[in-house]
């Protein structure tokens, strides 16, 4: 019998271990790990995992469909790429997105070749490409990922020297690359002495890893750059020397471009070579290419549609408008004051950075007539509007209310320190709304409102009988809760800046507006008040607690509280996250993570915090916002956190989904901004607020954007303003010895950052939301800060309010389609729930299904909007009385209500 045989089945070539690639392999494995577990990476290992697995399988995919005939290939190349861009690319928190740079690096590997070679290092090209192509969600990474630290860069230096850069005979070009580029160094520092100061470009430079691994790793490429010392050394300087180019242009990933530049030169250069040398013949290669292009550009067709929905997948048509009610209607004047001008001389330079927030509005019915009026702080505008009490005098008119205990307050910004917002809140629950001022490089201001002692409205300063008196602060957010459930509201107020500078034996308060003078030769610690790092900065204000002990406040120590480090915190979300029936925390946090605090119940608070980066307490995204509403009509409040999502900072928004979150189960909250449409991609987030805007029972997002422009520089151009973000790299990537300083960053005067960015009405559709703002009327761009909601003129539609930096308040009326509605006013017995019945939850069994809501003080950044709750029912005819249920403060006590529709009702607990 004749023995049948099985064909041979070709494996993969397995590389020895002598092969540079193992140890390059290893090494950037070895940089990811430090990435995600010590330097604040926001990546997560599911990312990296996903992004090295997609890198692999591609490439292997196309080589066994492209390359026939040849032996299946051994995925080391591939897996180092997917390493690279693990490390070299930003992008949003979408689980996908990285699928974008994948491709383009292994397709670029199989298109843009000769004679069957690549031309391009894949990673290269696939960054260069996603850059272009991208449409702004995807960035390089930004080097302050690696905390601008000396020593990981050394580490990466030589561990590059010695497992790899003698096993390539390229040291050539790396050594030129160097030395070409300390002298192209040289140069720009000397060109822009005037501007910032040499240090920062060298040392941002000589401390950026990123740097490094262009220089050790991605450029000498063995398999796509020359092997004489002739083709290196034209190789560096000609990359080099683009690079220069560009840097005038203030480009931003300058060396990926210059990269790219000369691989496509040396590109186009061979088969122009080709071409010339064979003539037609050289047309025959196209029968080879040619099906490569058509599969890949199948590939990348369905990709683009994919990457296009996903950035704009759904459209909306709303049924309201939001009409600008003008200033010589509404009264909210707010002209231009001279504060920038009063700073201190030595930090001029950066002025408009240090003082870029502030612009806050609180909103409440402080003389009992239903109607909402406004309080705004204008730190920038002139003496009079700086903190401005307005009355609703109907019609969307305002009735400017002098202020007596704040005029010498307003008045003298150098010795009491300017108002950074405010807050509305009935602290001694008797039946009238109180103000507390906050105050940056100053102390907090408590007026107290005597309309129920008198019968008239007028505030007294009761600052120091509350005993907030005593406390420097540079506060710029504050919250109203009451946290041990004793009837009385207590307090927590957060910072940005350290109130205190560092590095002197006494406490020396911070003050822009007379900083120390040095007390020895090279003493600058006068400007040792910027964020120490970009990812994890923790010497900031932190948050200030005051216990309200009725009558008084006690200020609590935050870290006996569980309250942990030194955060910038720039906004304050408190709800009952969890459904204990005690107020919980959400601290947003700029330049670190932020913080979600569980109630302990017994004063303290529990920090919760997921395992992997990207996940509830590890985000290192930029926080700026906390508006805490239910999103998803689960039952649960969620949280909208707005974000940065340019250049540098490709990251967006947060939209934490809560399904019942617990310290055992941070999994529970869960980010869903990518797939729901909420990224608030390619603006500078600030405020956001949460409301029925159509009325059709979905809590909506108004959103903030822009961050500084030059309209109140007196000697500034308007026309034209050059931007300042090109120097903002420069300053992240150096160390915190640096940037940490105010007098190592680049001169902001007559620049701006963002300037003209169009805010977003985001409109809830169920599974996504949809920007309508330009639908509802919304063209106007600038730079916006705070959003309140209100209805101002009672007629079941919430208002809008939006506070600029730089210019006045603006006021919009919400036209909209007759719907039906309820509004239920909440008032608490005053002994065991606070007046404001904060920590309140309201459920209302509608027509739509039932909808959830929960009384909170303040929602959102620099804002307060009004305290009445407004459920849209979505139906055009009212469907009569409803029932609606009350759980009082937390404390177990539920009443049941029947009340009519389309109207504002006042429920008091009995």
């Amino acid at each position: 019998m004749q023995q049948m045989s099985c064909p041979a089945i070709a494996l993969p070539y397995l590389p020895p271990w002598s092969d540079p690639r193992w140890r390059f392999l290893l090494l950037l494995a070895l940089y990811v790990t430090l990435g995600m577990t010590a330097l604040g990476f926001n990546r997560s290992p599911i990312q990296v995992a996903l992004t090295v697995g997609a890198t692999v399988v591609l490439d292997q995919a196309l080589h066994f469909l492209l390359r026939r005939g040849q032996p299946p290939l051994f995925p080391l190349s591939a897996a180092i790429s997917g390493l690279g861009l693990s490390i070299l690319v930003n992008y949003a928190h979408g689980l996908l997105l990285p699928l974008v740079t994948v491709f383009l690096t292994v397709a670029g590997k199989y298109l843009i070749t000769h004679n069957g070679r690549h031309i391009f290092n894949p990673t290269l090209f696939g960054i260069t490409a996603a850059l272009l192509l991208g449409q702004g969600m995807i960035s390089a990474a930004p080097a302050y990922q690696w905390g601008g630290n000396l020593a990981v860069a050394a580490f990466i230096v030589t561990a590059a020297f010695l497992v790899f850069v003698f096993r390539i005979s390229r040291l050539w070009l790396m050594l030129g690359f160097l030395g070409f580029y300390t002298v192209q160094l040289a140069f720009r520092a000397w060109l822009t002495r005037y501007h910032v100061p040499p240090e920062t470009l060298f040392m941002g430079t000589l401390t950026s890893p990123a740097f490094y691994l262009f220089i050790f790793f991605m450029l000498p490429d063995p398999a796509t750059s020359p092997a004489s010392r002739r083709g290196q050394l034209a190789m560096a300087f000609v990359i080099v020397l683009v690079d220069l180019l560009l840097h005038l242009k203030q480009s931003f990933s300058t060396l990926f471009f210059a990269g790219s530049a000369w691989y496509l030169g040396r590109w186009m250069w061979l088969h122009g070579q080709s071409l010339a040398s064979e003539r037609w013949a050289y047309l025959n290669r196209f029968q080879t290419w040619l099906p490569r292009l058509l599969l890949i550009g199948a590939i990348g067709g369905l990709g683009a549609w994919w990457f296009m929905s996903a950035i704009s997948p759904h459209s909306a048509t709303p049924d309201f408008t939001l009409e600008d009610i003008p200033v010589t209607q509404s009264g909210l004047v707010g002209e231009r004051g001279d504060v920038l001008q009063q700073l201190d001389p030595r930090i001029a330079h950066i002025g408009k950075w240090v003082l870029s927030v502030g612009d806050a509005v609180a909103v409440a019915d402080v003389n009992n007539d239903g109607l909402p009026d406004l309080f705004l702080t204008y730190p920038l505008k002139r003496n009079q509007d700086r903190a401005a009490l307005y009355l609703n005098q109907s019609g969307f008119r305002f009735a400017r209310v002098p202020l007596p205990a704040l005029e010498e307050f307003v008045a003298k910004p150098r010795l009491h320190g300017l108002p950074s917002g405010a807050l509305w809140v009935d602290i001694d629950n008797d039946g009238d709304q109180d103000l507390l001022i906050l105050t940056g490089y100053g102390k907090l201001r408590f007026l107290e409102n005597q309309l129920i002692q008198t019968g008239k409205l007028a505030f007294v300063d009761a600052t120091d009988k509350w005993g907030l008196g005593n406390v420097h602060s540079v506060a710029l957010a504050a919250n109203a809760l009451d946290w041990d459930r004793d009837g009385r509201l207590d307090i927590i107020v957060g910072q940005g800046f350290n109130p205190y500078l560092s590095g002197y034996p006494k406490p020396t308060p911070l003050n822009v507006f007379a900083l120390p003078q040095p007390e020895y030769a090279g003493d600058r610690r006068m400007f040792n008040f910027m964020h120490q790092t970009w990812y994890d900065a923790n010497n900031g204000g932190g948050v200030q607690l005051w216990h309200n002990t009725g009558g008084t406040f006690a200020r609590q120590d935050p870290a006996a509280k569980g309250i942990a480090g030194h955060r910038w915190t720039l906004a304050i979300g408190t709800a009952d996250f969890n459904g204990d029936g005690w107020p919980d925390l959400y601290l947003a946090n700029d330049f670190g993570p932020d913080q979600l605090l569980l109630n302990h119940h017994d004063g303290r608070w529990q920090a919760v915090t997921g395992a992997l980066s990207g996940t509830i307490g590890r985000d290192t995204y930029k926080g700026m916002n906390a508006t805490t509403a239910d999103f998803d009509g689960n039952g649960w409040p969620d949280l909208y956190v707005s974000n940065v999502h340019h250049n540098l900072q490709a990251e967006g928004s947060l939209l934490w989904l809560n399904d019942g979150v617990t310290a055992s189960e941070p999994g529970r909250f869960h980010d869903d901004a990518m797939p729901r449409g909420a990224l608030n991609e390619r603006r500078f987030g600030w405020g956001a607020a949460a409301g029925d805007l159509d009325r059709d029972g979905r809590m909506d997002i108004v959103q903030a954007n822009g961050m500084v422009d030059n309209a109140y520089e007196p000697d500034a151009p308007q026309t034209t303003c050059p931007d300042y973000w090109y120097w903002n790299e420069k300053i992240a990537l150096t160390a915190p010895t640096v940037h940490g300083y105010a007098d190592r960053w680049a001169d902001l005067r007559g620049r701006c950052i963002f300037p003209s960015e169009q805010n977003r009405v985001y409109l809830n559709e169920g599974r996504y939301f949809v920007d309508v703002a330009e639908k509802v009327g919304w063209q106007q761009k600038g730079t916006s800060r705070a959003v309140a909601l209100a209805d101002f003129d009672n007629d079941g539609a919430l208002d809008v309010l939006v506070t600029r930096q730089f210019a006045p308040a603006s006021l919009y009326r919400n036209k909209a389609e007759e719907k039906a509605w309820i509004g239920i006013d909440l008032v608490g017995n005053g002994r065991t729930c606070n007046r404001d019945a904060l920590g309140s939850k309201v459920t209302v069994a509608g027509p739509r299904g039932t909808q959830f809501r929960e009384q909170v003080a303040a929602n959102g950044f620099s804002a307060q909007s009004e305290h009445r709750l407004l459920f849209g029912l979505g139906a055009t005819k009212s469907p009569g009385p409803l029932a609606v249920t009350v759980d009082w403060c937390g404390h177990g006590v539920r009443q049941m209500f029947r009340l009519e529709t389309n109207r504002y009702q006042r429920v008091v607990q009995q």
